[in-house]
């Protein structure tokens, strides 16, 4: 078999190794600068091998790209014949390389039957005259798949209305969307040896009266935050390990081998809090999920006035027990976390008011109780800065859940402010002050980036940063941009939907419709259909009206919709009777509902005088969207644009790719 190079940047590592296990479990040799000697002359041995290959694996990705011994080792595997590029999160190749057909692996997971895994097998046979791989099994294609590979009259009106029933059955089955899916679609091989994984649950809350839960999964969530910070340790992300509550686990009926396999983790950290007044027992224990073996364990009984130190020596603890085990890079001083705050009583609110904003999925009451604690932490302790940051990332949300009743986007400035005056080195107060640009008419659009990129600076691995850059690239109609920063967000956690639905509908505008398809299934799966009117036309493309009727059903689930004007208006585009228009604000009015809010429906209707900055529902994505290509031609349109801010920030940054400059005063866009 043949003997591999591959070449990749420091920061994909972690999918490196998988690739090199799944090269050496298909018979061949690889060398990656694991295998550097100590003390030897670190270009001399990549030399050596580079020279000794018989194929070079180029792991191309954003910061590949930009890499001078990446791009070096490229030039030399390119002159030699030997080259093999594949992409690992940015498939646009640098400059020399973009003529070389590059294999994607951006959504490998490490299975070996996977059909990006046998390219890269075919490939290494054809250089090096290694045995050829086996072909591998078809794909089972999933249900968007299906219909939009059939032609139309393949699919029977029987097979077609059961279709439909199991499409609209994903909706009324719904378990509420944040809930661990079926054991077929989450089961996958624990992570191997050598990456060192680890998912904290929801501490228990053990104390009498148990109403210290909020304490008790703040105090978790600390943990994680610390451990997110140590290098070469992979955490699993707050979403997916705090669904794995004791009730839920009870309700599901697994161990912690099957929670570490539906985390892709291959430790836990688990425990319970026991609270009574000042008296804290905190009892904490470290898991082997392989073989189930505790690694460690701690009981502390301590004061409240103890918290944070307590927080420092459990996440030291584990790391220490992580690094004994398999010699990951950590830190050998004890991890101590930043103090912020000598009033405990203002700390523990501050827990139970954070948890409740991460928990606001649960809606309204939530937010407004989130909301009236942390303006509590900041009275209790004025100098408080992350007490200040949680108020403003509250404020910052109010308005999406109906909270009306003060200017909330002022008071968001104003808590931001004051945060980053105590402590200039918080990221969420740069995302928030990025976020809030967005409700104001012009939008400060390069203001709004320019702190986005702050928070990011400061925190790459603040998730929120991401999800609302790649919102603010998709206003702009910057679409591959967006797929970047929501590629990033989804690497941070992969069950944030809403950066899935968003990177789907970029892809959609980019005409990646397999990658569409493939982030609608898994939004799909989970039970996350927001905003799934956008694959309308897809079905209509295809004829399928049944399953159009599906989608828009999804989103437009109010009783009496006129679903049939929808598809109608979306079918014959350039034919819009005032009678569909008329027949929706008649619904609308018996509804009470205001149709001009969904601009979506206002673009399908053709209805363009009466969208504007007072009616625009400040969801950017319809207006990119290819069966909308019409607006982008009017005069509407540019007035719009101009009124959002938009036509300021692009004569200011530069316009999308799908724009183009006129003149000083015009423009144009497809």
């Amino acid at each position: 078999m043949a003997h591999l190079f591959i070449s990749y940047s420091r920061n994909d590592r972690p999918v490196v190794e998988k690739l090199s296990l799944a090269l050496e479990e298909a018979g061949h040799s690889v060398w990656w600068d694991r295998h550097i000697r100590g003390g030897a002359a670190f270009a001399k041995d990549i030399e050596s091998q580079l020279i000794k290959a018989d194929a070079i694996i180029v792991a191309w990705s954003s910061d590949a790209n930009v890499s001078d011994w990446v791009k070096d080792e490229a030039v030399y595997a390119r002159d030699k014949g030997k080259l093999i590029p594949i992409c690992l999160t940015d498939c646009e190749a640098p400059m020399g390389f973009r003529q070389y057909q590059t294999i994607d692996f951006q959504h490998w997971k490490g299975d070996p039957a996977a059909p990006a895994l046998h390219s890269i097998l075919s490939a290494i046979a054809e250089i090096s005259g290694a045995e050829a791989p086996a072909a591998p099994p078809p794909i089972k294609k999933n249900l968007f798949q299906k219909v939009l590979t059939q032609k139309p009259y393949q699919l029977g009106a029987a097979a077609a209305a059961i279709a439909v029933v199991l499409l609209v059955a994903l909706v009324f089955l719904r378990t509420g969307g944040d809930g661990p899916g079926d054991d077929a679609r989450t089961a996958n091989m624990l992570p191997g040896p050598s990456e060192v994984s680890i998912a904290v649950l929801p501490f228990a809350d053990m104390s009498a009266e148990g109403n210290q839960a909020h304490f008790a999964r703040g105090l978790s969530e600390e943990l994680l935050n610390l451990l997110v910070t140590v290098e070469g340790l992979g955490v699993a992300s707050r979403t997916s390990s705090f669904t794995y509550t004791e009730n839920k686990i009870e309700e599901l009926n697994i161990d912690i081998e099957d929670i570490a396999d539906r985390l892709k983790v291959n430790h836990i950290l688990e425990g319970s809090v026991r609270k009574m007044g000042d008296d804290l027992r905190i009892t904490a224990q470290l898991i082997n999920a392989r073989d189930n073996k505790h690694l460690w364990s701690q009981t502390y009984d301590r004061q409240s006035t103890d918290i944070f130190r307590i927080q420092d020596e459990i996440a030291t603890a584990v790391v220490e027990q992580l690094r004994k085990e398999f010699g990951i890079v950590a830190p050998s001083a004890p991890i101590v976390k930043k103090r912020d705050t000598e009033n405990i009583s203002a700390y523990e609110l501050y827990l139970e008011a954070r948890e409740l904003y991460l928990g606001r999925g649960a809606g309204r009451a939530a937010v407004e109780e989130s909301m009236q604690l942390f303006e509590q932490v900041v009275e209790m302790d004025p100098a408080f800065a992350r007490g200040w940051e949680g108020l403003a990332a509250v404020y910052g949300v109010a308005t999406s859940y109906g909270i009306l009743d003060r200017d909330y986007s002022a008071l968001a400035l104003v808590a931001n402010k004051k945060a980053l005056e105590i402590d200039p080195d918080l990221s969420m107060p740069y995302a928030v002050i990025g976020l809030t640009y967005r409700s104001h008419y012009p939008t400060p659009w390069a203001e709004s980036f320019d702190n986005l990129n702050k928070a990011i600076e400061r925190d790459p691995k603040n998730i929120s940063a991401w999800q609302w850059l790649g919102m603010n690239y998709i206003s702009v109609g910057a679409h591959q941009d967006a797929v970047k920063a929501f590629t990033k967000c989804l690497e941070l956690d992969e069950t944030r939907g809403l950066c899935r639905r968003y990177r789907s509908v970029s892809n959609y505008v980019l005409g990646k419709i397999d990658l569409v398809l493939a982030d609608a299934n898994i939004n799909a799966e989970a039970n996350y259909f927001r905003g799934f009117d956008v694959y309308v036309p897809l079905f209509l493309e295809r004829d399928d009206r049944m399953m159009a009727f599906a989608a828009s059903r999804m989103v437009n689930w109010q009783v009496d919709f006129p679903h049939q004007e929808l598809i109608s208006a979306l079918e014959t585009p350039d034919s819009q009777p005032p009678e569909r228009l008329k027949a929706f604000k008649d619904w609308g009015k018996e509804k009470r509902v205001d149709i001009l809010d969904n601009t979506n429906l206002m673009l399908a209707l053709r209805n363009y005088d009466e969208i504007n900055v007072n009616t625009f529902d400040n969801d950017y994505v319809y207006l990119w969207l290819p069966q909308f290509a019409h607006y982008r031609t009017t005069p509407q349109f540019k007035k719009l644009t101009e009124d959002l801010g938009l036509v300021a920030y692009w004569r200011e940054r530069g316009f999308p790719p799908q724009c183009r400059v006129l003149s000083e005063t015009d423009f144009a866009c497809d």
